[in-house]
């Protein structure tokens, strides 16, 4: 097996990401200038540098900021959030799970990763918050709440196997 994704594999995360937009964006119901003030990219394995590796997670969220002399305006963005996949992890557990959960198990962790951007932006937490694993749940359960109502093949599998995790993604 490989360790990075496969090209249809590729293809299953790009529809994943645009899932994971459509249902945060109508949970939260974000505006064009949420997403501007707050960008943010995918990135698999192939893709991070070292310090970005998610270790043993499905994901790790990295967040960058600009130098604030460096904005020309106010409403340049000062951040950036880039999600970082752990591609192995992810094929290890479609091996338990089978191969036609990826999508869900793609949207689960990309629509987690975009609900901590969400809460990052409108300042409900902050990035260095120190009781992570309380924030963890949290999104963990808006995670839940927003994919509940979500119909793709493998999505209550997927939520089952995250109902007790905490610190996983």
């Amino acid at each position: 097996m490989s360790r990075f994704f496969s090209s249809n594999q590729i293809q299953i995360l790009n529809e994943a990401v645009t899932i994971s937009e459509e249902v945060t964006n109508d949970f939260f119901p974000l505006t064009r200038r949420d997403w501007i003030e707050n960008p943010y990219e995918v990135r698999t394995l192939h893709d991070i540098e070292g310090h970005e590796h998610p270790g043993e997670s499905f994901a790790h969220l990295v967040r960058y900021t600009s130098d604030p002399a460096g904005k020309l305006r106010g409403c340049d963005a000062g951040r950036l959030y880039r999600i970082c996949l752990n591609d192995p992890r992810f094929l290890e557990e479609i091996s338990s799970m089978g191969q036609r959960a990826l999508c869900a198990l793609m949207v689960y962790v990309i629509t987690h990763e975009l609900v901590h951007i969400v809460r990052f932006g409108r300042y409900l937490c902050l990035p260095s918050l120190e009781d992570r694993r309380r924030e963890e749940e949290r999104v963990h359960d808006l995670t839940r709440e927003i994919l509940a109502p979500v119909r793709i093949e493998g999505m209550p599998q997927v939520l089952d196997r995250f109902k007790h995790l905490s610190m996983e993604t």
